[in-house]
């Protein structure tokens, strides 16, 4: 384990910590979960090691779904952290968030700064936790995906599965059929093949 990321375990704990045990914490994939009624809420800390021991430390944070897990099981795919996501450094592109803090920090992880995971909390609380509210249902998380909402990654191009999987979950494929029309042949091949596989199996939510 690289310094970087035995760091970045620790910074994770102090945060579920800081949380009050409002978020479980997953040391292998660095992420911060929140159950709520259809899914989960989801914090992955991240950031670039490449120049050890100064480091750079953001998240990405999303929307996981329970319906929308089971149609990767249905699919077979491997599940995803979440349906709908953004990452904090993109915080001037989310129209109307009116945060104006960091959405990421550089550390020199041999000597920290003492309240790095205070002032991370604070940003989760005013970037992720907004987001969460937003998008806490499956049609809201349909609807900004399919207009390119400035809150979420556009699901054009390689992303595509995002609303593939929210579409699925809601019984709305001829939504998504519709919609994939604005992608490339190649991911439209991709997508054709897996609503194959749901109708095959009879996929039920």
């Amino acid at each position: 384990m690289s310094a970087a990321e035995d760091y970045k375990k620790k910074l994770g704990q102090e945060l579920a910590e800081l949380f009050g045990g409002e978020f479980k914490f997953y040391k292998s994939k660095l992420e911060l979960k929140r159950k709520r009624a259809d899914g989960f809420d989801v914090i992955i800390l991240s950031g670039s090691n490449k120049w050890s021991p100064l480091i750079d430390v953001s998240f990405y944070f999303g929307r996981n779904f329970d319906a929308a897990r089971k149609v990767e099981k249905a699919l077979g795919d491997h599940p995803m952290p979440y349906q709908i996501q953004q990452y904090s450094p993109n915080i001037n592109s989310m129209i109307g968030l009116g945060f104006t803090g960091d959405g990421t920090w550089e550390v020199n992880i041999e000597e920290p700064p003492h309240d790095l995971a205070i002032k991370i909390k604070n940003a989760i609380e005013n970037i992720a936790f907004p987001f969460f509210e937003r998008f806490s249902s499956l049609k809201a998380a349909q609807e900004a995906l399919a207009k390119d909402d400035s809150w979420c990654f556009s699901p054009k191009g390689p992303f595509y599965h995002m609303l593939f999987k929210v579409d699925a979950a809601l019984g709305d494929l001829e939504h998504f059929k519709k919609w994939s029309e604005c992608l490339e042949d190649f991911y439209i091949e991709q997508a054709s093949e897996k609503i194959s596989k749901l109708e095959s199996c009879g996929f039920e939510i």
